[in-house]
């Protein structure tokens, strides 16, 4: 890095650029670059050749971990994917990596033979990330509230449907992983985020696919073999505590996307409730028969989790 000075000349302002620079970008008297305004105030000059490689490939050659392989090509931001496995290539390993390509958003497979798939993600640079963000949370926050009610009514098809929906939120938790490390490791970046808030924005991604998790494994247990559809006591208390929590990772949310610390803090204020809750519901549940026990101590427990991902949220703003 070096300092130069900024010339004024006229009306307008100059600044020279390193000649090495100008020779190894093949640039001369009169090449256009880009100037890249980023949202941190930085500027970016770019000579044109910064932008993506319209092919970053990856290779996988090990025929003992495939999905992975393909799930770390996609989220390290490639654009081809090969599977090259030779003899090792087996009709199981081909459905496997099917899966994945219907899997993955964007991903489709341009290339097939005895013993090579090629994957190639198709998706556009200009994706906002955070609108995919607010959809996700959008999914996770209903889920929450589904799962609680299937719980409570003992609606198995509304908790297996809340099942369903954790794989569309792992979807675009995935895609959203993808463009936003993209984005850090861009030297041009995202021109309307800066490098801290994607970083938080990263964090934030992992904080909503954790609260889904929690709402599957809240719905998991209205399918378990031990459930017993709960006394009406415990249903008002859980309710109290399940909606007290739904508040705060709504709220967390909304005080990272408006960067409002005031919103955030109350939030943290919360978790006195949240504590004071958890107690009344631990009595309530010591008093029901040892074979639901676990079942309702697993659907408190991943109330907590939930709050705990909405607490982590809060944080980022604070």
């Amino acid at each position: 890095m070096e300092a130069r000075k900024l010339q004024r000349v006229g009306a307008s302002y100059l600044l020279s650029v390193p000649k090495h620079w100008v020779d190894s970008n093949g640039l001369k008297k009169g090449s256009m670059i880009l100037v890249h305004e980023r949202a941190d105030g930085m500027l970016i000059i770019d000579p044109g050749l910064a932008e993506e490689p319209l092919r970053q490939r990856s290779v996988i050659t090990d025929p003992s971990n495939v999905a992975r392989e393909i799930l770390a090509g996609y989220l390290a931001g490639n654009n081809v994917i090969e599977i090259n496995l030779g003899k090792a290539m087996t009709p199981a390993i081909k459905r496997e990596v099917k899966r994945m390509a219907d899997f993955l958003v964007g991903v489709e497979i341009m290339e097939e033979d005895a013993s090579k798939m090629t994957l190639q993600c198709l998706i556009p640079r200009s994706i906002d990330s955070i609108t995919y963000l607010r959809r996700t949370y959008g999914i996770a926050a209903k889920m929450h509230e589904d799962a609680i009610r299937a719980f409570i009514r003992n609606d198995q098809e509304l908790a297996q449907d809340v099942r369903d929906r954790d794989r569309e939120v792992d979807r675009i938790y995935f895609l959203v992983v993808r463009q936003l490390r993209k984005a850090i490791a861009s030297p041009i970046g995202d021109l309307l985020l800066s490098p801290l808030d994607l970083l938080d924005y990263r964090l934030v991604a992992k904080e909503v696919e954790a609260i889904a998790d929690g709402c599957s494994s809240i719905a998991e247990q209205v399918l378990s073999k031990d459930y017993v559809i709960p006394p009406r006591h415990f249903s008002r208390v859980l309710t109290k505590f399940s909606e007290k929590v739904i508040l705060a990772h709504r709220e967390a949310i909304t005080a990272v996307l408006q960067q409002d610390s005031a919103r955030a803090r109350s939030v943290i204020e919360l978790e006195e409730t949240i504590n004071t809750l958890v107690i009344e519901i631990t009595e309530v549940i010591a008093k029901q028969e040892t074979a639901v026990l676990a079942v309702y101590d697993r659907v408190v427990h991943n109330l907590e989790r939930i709050f705990e991902s909405s607490i982590d949220i809060a944080d980022l703003v604070i």
